[in-house]
């Protein structure tokens, strides 16, 4: 499909599919008359759900749920050739609920990615909402991609009092970020986050530097956020911080991570707390896969701390559509309060699990 412009307004999903490839044609011939180049857009997405028995350690629930083995979303993706190695850039994608047909993120429609930038043999500067460096080295450490069942994401959590804990945001809004060449198998990102207030209230910035060359990959990042917005600045922004050691190593069929993460706070009575995570995917044979996590979770000062663990399974139907199963549980010791999947929890000390099945289609 190509076309310069895409759409304003979004009516269904079905519609836009029908409706791209006429309005987008018209846009080349536009721009073949006017002697630019053509850009070519991508329709993209996932549908996730699954049959889930999950525990608040006390009490059990049947539920339907999105996004157990990749997030429930859709997105267009599209880039234009401007001549001398020169490349622009776009994406917009919104997460929904599948099981409900809501969005995920009910204050942002496109409440994952969107950016617009420029690439060249020197690198890329894209502007937007984008994943944070860290994320990006937890996320290749992690055979689950750190998604909503992942021990990454729910146990490696940004510490906000002595016991109270909130998921460390994947995305960063109002941010300008550069991604260098592959140099040597060598290559970082650099991001700064506007927090458009009067003061440093909002501001962050992070960097990270990631290694790849043949079956080993190794990532370091580090993530610097201040508290207070725009909306509600802060008197004196104190500033959260978080750094991401990632590691994996494929031995043939078998492929093996690791995930370190540290995070501190000038915050008054917020500790410090240190996760780990060990975890391997092994393709035993033909569309057959084995997966499996040990995670910890420690915060300093405190007798908080929790020990996960899950087990997997994948079958792959296709390259695109996979069955799936899971079991996973959390012992949270101490005042220790981590959940699995967002189960309101019975309460501090209490021990949450799931089992799931699902299926998992990717267009």
């Amino acid at each position: 499909m190509y076309g310069k412009t895409f759409f304003i307004g979004v009516a269904t999903a079905g519609t836009l599919a029908s409706a791209v490839p006429a309005f987008a044609q018209a846009d080349a011939d536009t721009q073949e008359a006017a002697g630019s180049g053509r850009s070519q857009v991508t329709l993209y997405g996932a549908v996730d759900l699954g049959m889930e028995r999950a525990s608040n350690g006390q009490s059990h629930v049947g539920r339907l749920s999105s996004g157990l083995q990749t997030v429930s979303r859709f997105g267009f993706r599209g880039s234009e050739d401007l001549g001398g190695g020169l490349r622009a850039s776009f994406r917009l994608e919104s997460a929904i609920n599948a099981d409900e047909g809501t969005q995920n993120n009910a204050s942002k429609f496109f409440g994952r990615w969107v950016h617009v930038g420029l690439s060249g043999p020197w690198g890329a500067i894209d502007m937007g909402r984008m994943w944070s460096p860290t994320f990006v080295v937890g996320l290749t450490s992690d055979p689950l991609a750190r998604n909503r069942t992942s021990l990454g994401w729910n146990m490696f959590l940004q510490q906000t009092g002595a016991t109270s804990t909130a998921f460390t945001p994947g995305f960063q809004d109002n941010s300008l970020r550069y991604t260098s060449p592959r140099v040597g198998g060598v290559w970082g990102e650099a991001m700064v986050t506007a927090g458009e207030a009067g003061n440093s209230s909002g501001r962050g910035l992070g960097f990270n530097l990631q290694y790849a060359q043949g079956p080993v990959y190794l990532g370091y990042g580090y993530q610097r956020n201040y508290n207070g917005t725009a909306a509600a600045p802060v008197a004196q922004p104190r500033f959260s911080e978080s750094h991401f050691l990632g590691a994996t190593y494929r031995l043939g069929d078998v492929t093996l991570y690791a995930t370190f993460n540290r995070n501190l706070s000038q915050l008054p009575g917020v500790p410090a707390s240190s996760n780990g995570m060990l975890s391997a995917r092994w393709n035993v044979q033909g569309p057959h896969a084995l997966i499996a996590q040990l995670a910890q979770r420690r915060v300093s000062g405190t007798d908080s701390r929790a020990t996960g663990l899950q087990l997997g399974y994948n079958y792959a139907l296709s390259k695109r559509t996979t069955l799936y199963a899971r079991y996973a549980r959390v012992n949270n010791e101490g005042a220790s309060a981590i959940t699995l999947n967002g189960l309101a929890l019975a309460g501090a000390g209490a021990d949450p699990s799931f089992t799931a099945i699902g299926v998992s289609h990717l267009f």
